[in-house]
């Protein structure tokens, strides 16, 4: 028995009907994913309605000189220096001795660049290395700048 045009479009239509049990489709629900919790990285000082309260992330080993050769031994474990240049020079990614920051050189900015990643070119290493790590790294980083001294600041800008 051979179904013309309109049987074949009833017999679509109909298994079609059976397979649909009048279901919409999932909603997704629940919260992101868990990483560093709400904090953001301002880019812009636009925003709208009230303004939000600063980042509450606080670097626990600042002003701590003893863990910078720690956060200098993850620095190059995690090969930071690949990108960033053994001495934060810069490379093919932005130098880290100078006081010019995309993203913000504050710790938590820093931290949260690790964390969370950027876009164009930095990795998110959020869940790979542990905070107290990253806050290591953080600590190195910063110091970078303060010991690159004027000349090491203005080569690190000229290799942009």
């Amino acid at each position: 028995m051979r179904l013309g045009g309109a049987g074949s479009l009833s017999a679509v239509l109909m298994v079609l009907a059976l397979g649909c049990k009048g279901e919409a489709a999932p909603i997704v629900t629940g919260s992101p994913p868990q990483g560093v919790g709400p904090e953001m990285v301002r880019t812009s000082e636009l925003v709208a309605g009230g303004r939000p309260p600063e980042a509450s992330l606080r670097n626990p080993y600042e002003g701590q000189r003893n863990v910078l050769a720690e956060g200098k031994r993850y620095y190059g474990w995690f090969n930071c220096a690949g990108c960033h240049g053994g001495a934060g020079g810069g490379g093919i990614g932005p130098p880290l001795a100078d006081d010019d920051w995309i993203y913000g050189g504050e710790p938590a900015n820093i931290f949260l660049t690790i964390v969370q990643g950027r876009p164009n070119g930095m990795p998110s290493y959020g869940g790979q290395i542990p905070d107290d790590q990253v806050w290591k790294i953080v600590t190195f980083v910063r110091s970078l700048s303060e010991h690159a001294g004027e000349e090491g600041k203005r080569e690190a800008r000229r290799g942009r």
